[in-house]
């Protein structure tokens, strides 16, 4: 009799023990079927940003080769011939222009030889340009020249010559701000 009521006791056991741990789980497998369709909408929105990032490199990628310059045309050596022909051209024309001066300089010089061109006109010093801007009268085209010369000294972007009336005026004015401010005194204070 022992047995019988071992079996009857494991049989009436494990229903029970089912039915209390389905009632244990119901509220984990409840907040799963609800929170299931967040899960599925972010993995839905996920994949979408991935789909939508791959094809905006895609267009991307399409576009950059679209206004990429065009490979050279020909064999390589074509590019290579050009470069050496502009090189060949430049050293050339130094060349002569070192032989005419050389040449000029000891009186050797052949006629069809081109001449050099001259120096630019020799380099006056800084102070005397200064001491014209004090001197010379605000609307002297003397006074424009020493503004153009001592801009250039200090490199310094001017439109003197480009300009006329009024505009040359504020022009003036513009160039003698840049001057001050590059640190020249131009008039006595």
């Amino acid at each position: 009799m022992g047995i019988v009521s071992f079996n009857v006791a494991t049989d009436s056991a494990l229903p029970l023990t089912l039915g209390v741990m389905a009632l244990v789980s119901m509220p984990a497998a409840i907040a799963a079927a609800i929170c299931a369709d967040d899960v599925v909408t972010h993995m839905r929105s996920k994949a979408e940003q991935v789909r939508g990032s791959w094809h905006e490199q895609r267009t991307l990628d399409r576009l950059e080769r679209a206004f990429a310059p065009a490979p050279p045309a020909g064999p390589p050596w074509v590019a290579a011939a050009r470069v050496a022909t502009v090189a060949i051209g430049s050293a050339r024309e130094t060349m002569v222009q070192f032989a005419a001066e050389r040449l000029s300089a000891v009186g050797l010089a052949p006629a069809w030889l081109p001449q050099p061109a001259p120096a630019g006109s020799p380099l006056v010093p800084f102070e005397e340009i200064i001491d014209r801007l004090r001197e010379l009268p605000r609307d002297d085209e003397g006074y424009d020249q020493a503004l153009r010369d001592a801009c250039q000294c200090l490199d310094i972007d001017e439109h003197l010559t480009e300009v006329d009336g009024l505009d040359l005026q504020i022009e003036r004015v513009r160039v003698e701000g840049a001057l001050i401010a590059a640190g020249v005194v131009l008039g006595e204070s």
